[in-house]
């Protein structure tokens, strides 16, 4: 079946719309030349005001006359692209219809082909933790592309994960972090550089800590150093005036005194403490006294 265009044709046509264009262009020229540095005086305004209705009246009348022209030419044109329109969605309705039905067969294919896909994954041996999603290239749904062909790609992918398994393991530190990683991405890059992130933020932590310990080690010596400098200031004039009561006690005279040099370690709590018996208990205590004093 052919389109076959009965009437007109080509010869057909119209060419052209013939008129005294060139008379009336003439007439116009002719009454543009008059107005043409033409100066109106007061009694001539009313004159031109008629001239200028006329003109006006005149390009109307060719404006109405291009518009129905126009129309005739284009009726028979609107009234063939309506017929053709109406057999254009005749024939779109079986070109539905066949390409549904294509469709169906090419995604049936494509169904089958991704079951070959998977049974070739399962036949090859991944790593465990490797799944078909993770590697899957759309383009091995195409008619184009072979098993044997999709065989070499998943058998090169496989021996490339192997030799990244192995690259990690070998990493100094955080292998572990790295791994788990590169098991949800495949990328080796990013999981090598997570292992380093890692890395350095394990060294900031072991300086920060450090260097906590030592400030607050300081701040403890510092502190348990004032402590006693403050308890030696309190308790030296009370030392003082408890071996003087005793030294004048006839009392504590019967007795024999006896004097003994020892260290102590103790808290700074058991310290005071024991300071407290000592003063307490009436005994005499103090720094020993070096040699030659």
């Amino acid at each position: 079946m052919e389109l076959k265009i009965i009437s007109p044709q080509e010869n057909g046509f119209l060419k052209e719309i013939q008129w005294n264009s060139e008379e009336v262009k003439a007439y116009i020229l002719e009454k543009t030349a008059q107005y043409k540095g033409l100066v109106f005086t007061e009694t001539e305004i009313s004159d031109a005001k008629k001239d200028r209705a006329k003109l006006r009246k005149f390009k109307s009348v060719f404006e109405d006359e291009r518009k129905r022209i126009k129309k005739l030419c284009l009726e028979p044109y609107e009234k063939f692209e309506k017929q053709v329109k109406e057999i254009v969605e005749l024939i779109e309705e079986p070109i539905c219809m066949i390409d549904a039905q294509i469709k169906e067969v090419e995604e049936n294919k494509k169904e089958q082909k991704r079951r070959d896909i998977e049974s070739l994954f399962k036949d090859i041996g991944f790593q465990t933790f490797v799944t078909l999603e993770q590697i899957f290239d759309g383009r091995w749904l195409n008619a184009s592309v072979s098993l044997n062909s999709i065989r070499e790609q998943m058998e090169s992918r496989m021996y490339q994960i192997g030799s990244d398994v192995l690259s990690i393991n070998q990493l100094p530190e955080f292998s572990f972090e790295a791994m788990e990683i590169y098991k949800s991405t495949l990328d080796i890059g990013q999981a090598i550089q997570e292992g380093r992130r890692l890395s350095e933020i394990q060294k900031q932590k072991a300086a920060y800590e450090s260097e906590q310990k030592r400030l607050k080690e300081e701040a403890q010596n510092k502190a348990a150093e004032e402590a006693e400098a403050r308890n030696k200031a309190a308790e030296e004039p009370k030392t003082s005036k408890i071996q003087e009561e005793q030294t004048e006690n006839p009392e504590f005279q019967k007795e024999q005194l006896i004097t003994i040099d020892f260290r102590v370690t103790a808290t700074n709590e058991q310290l005071a403490l024991l300071r407290k018996f000592l003063i307490e208990n009436r005994i005499i205590y103090g720094p020993v006294p070096k040699k030659g004093e």
